[in-house]
């Protein structure tokens, strides 16, 4: 049986290559064969892994079942308060968020908040993405403000990381947030202006994830009305993919 970081690199390939019917088989299969195993960290992984893309390139319910999945095979083996946890929890409360199911949402990321904070250390890079998505709950009237708090702690904590790319897709975060705030138009400018110009690297230092950001770079200037930044983010990926 293949080891997890053999079964990472195939999917990035297949992901590479949007080939998202074969990354969706070797997913579902490699977890079959972990969960038979008994390999029960393997088929954790590959949870985290599912849920991740169902939520973004398949669909919601069928992510939301393989969080189900996950969340009841890490309490009947005794692992919910565990480093492992942590991350199926966030990913299981994202999964549920994109799904509309707010409240599931947010209690989870109250959960995935306190195992962060008894099994990584501060400042690693996972709470960036425990923080940006963690502020999509609040993206209502009333409860901008803790939207914006999230989202700043994520910049905050990429900015120091060198993160270009999560980094960027934070600025474009803010940036939808502050459109949709009323009085904070000017604000929504300048975080798209920053997330461009973030994205602005040096081709040598452009890799796969980079070409991936990039979509989701151009999706999110579309709702802001940027047609022009996304189809030149768009014709980058394009012409990547073209090649892989």
């Amino acid at each position: 049986m293949m080891q997890i970081s053999e079964l990472i690199a195939r999917l990035d390939a297949f992901l590479n290559k949007e080939d998202f019917s074969a990354a969706r088989a070797l997913l579902e299969e490699s977890l079959t064969g972990f969960l038979s195993a008994g390999d029960l960290t393997s088929a954790v992984s590959v949870y985290n892994e599912l849920m991740g893309f169902e939520r973004q390139y398949g669909s919601k319910q069928a992510g939301v079942r393989a969080a189900q999945a996950a969340l009841e095979l890490l309490e009947r083996e005794g692992l919910a308060d565990s480093r492992p946890a942590a991350m199926v929890t966030l990913n299981a409360a994202t999964v549920y968020a994109s799904a509309g199911q707010r409240e599931a949402a947010a209690a989870l990321y109250d959960k995935a908040e306190a195992l962060f904070g008894a099994y990584y250390p501060a400042g690693a890079k996972e709470y960036a993405g425990l923080f940006n998505n963690r502020a999509s709950v609040y993206l209502t009237p009333g409860e901008f403000p803790k939207a914006e708090y999230y989202y700043t702690r994520a910049l905050r904590l990429l900015q120091r990381l060198n993160d270009v790319c999560d980094a960027a897709v934070t600025y474009y975060n803010l940036a939808a947030l502050y459109a949709r705030w009323p009085g904070r138009e000017k604000d929504a400018s300048a975080m798209a202006a920053m997330g461009a110009r973030t994205m602005e690297v040096p081709e040598n230092q452009r890799d796969g994830y980079y070409y991936y950001t990039c979509r989701k770079c151009a999706a999110a200037c579309l709702q802001l009305g940027d047609e022009a930044q996304a189809n030149a983010f768009t014709e980058r990926a394009d012409a990547y993919y073209a090649g892989h």
